[in-house]
């Protein structure tokens, strides 16, 4: 699967139609591409190739989006890490994976430089939307790639995530994903719901370091969909959301439901627009 030949192709077919809207700034279809293309230059710049594992720290942002295309690009393993996680569960699980490049932000009760020192394989740690001397800076490495992207020969067995387990009996455990796989999830959207390039799906802060929350990255890439980008759940304004984007579905975990259902400003809202929502994760009440 050739990420970069998919992005070049929906950019071409979409151009500035948004293919994400985050905090109402829109992203097109063709800044995606260029954004990752010049994000890819650069970490080939840094060294970057095939095979070596990326980690990514960060709450739901469009740097996360251009950090996994980047990735797969490149035909890099992504390790999308869980940012609740502490610093000794960041240390242990990217040390584990052998982690050569963090992309993250700063966060308090993190020391970047001790996890850098815990981390043997750690190289750089790149920071989004800061600039600090002894780490290199998102922005600038955006700046300073190129739109034009390189060949590579991605093979379907290639490895493309890590994701970790929540670590509820033990230690967090690293699930491989190959690239063949990645392009599972929006094949069964799109067979299941008819999910297609139409849509438009609202992300309500379901993290991309979860399954669930990449598929919303899936989507967009793969099928064209168009994704509404919240960095974290708040019950009314996803409602909101709902009706001044004119939303055709999501899917969420329970207890997010319960969360919308139980705000009385709920049957206020226009919701016409949704065709179909998903519950997964956890068993819903009959309720």
């Amino acid at each position: 699967m050739n990420i970069a030949q998919l992005l070049e192709s929906q950019a071409q077919k979409y151009q500035d139609r948004p293919a994400l809207i985050f905090k109402n700034h829109p992203v097109s279809f063709s800044q995606l591409r260029d954004n990752s293309y010049k994000l890819t230059d650069s970490l080939i710049k840094l060294g970057v190739k095939k095979g070596d594992k990326i980690a990514i720290y960060l709450p739901n942002c469009p740097e996360y989006i251009y950090s996994y295309l980047a990735i797969w690009s490149i035909g890099a393993t992504a390790v999308p890490l869980d940012f609740m996680l502490t610093e000794a569960e960041l240390a242990s699980c990217m040390s584990h994976s052998e982690t050569k490049i963090l992309i993250t932000k700063s966060k308090p009760n993190l020391s970047l430089a001790e996890l850098k020192k815990k981390c043997n394989s750690l190289k750089e740690i790149v920071l989004i939307r800061e600039k600090k001397e002894e780490f290199l800076s998102f922005d600038d490495l955006l700046a300073g790639g190129s739109d034009k992207i390189q060949k590579n020969d991605i093979l379907d067995k290639d490895l493309a995530c890590i994701f970790y387990t929540s670590g509820t009996t033990g230690k967090p455990k690293g699930v491989l994903c190959n690239y063949r796989q990645i392009g599972a999830p929006d094949k069964a959207m799109a067979h299941a719901v008819g999910l297609n390039d139409r849509d438009i799906a609202l992300c309500g802060a379901l993290p991309f370091s979860h399954l669930g929350g990449l598929v919303f990255i899936n989507c967009m890439v793969f099928l064209g969909s168009q994704v509404i980008l919240m960095d974290r759940f708040i019950p009314l304004e996803f409602l909101k959301n709902l009706q001044d984007h004119k939303v055709t579905c999501f899917w969420l975990v329970p207890s997010m439901y319960y969360a919308i259902l139980q705000l009385k400003e709920f049957e206020t809202y226009d919701l016409s627009n949704l065709k179909w929502v998903v519950s997964f994760g956890a068993p819903s009440s009959p309720d």
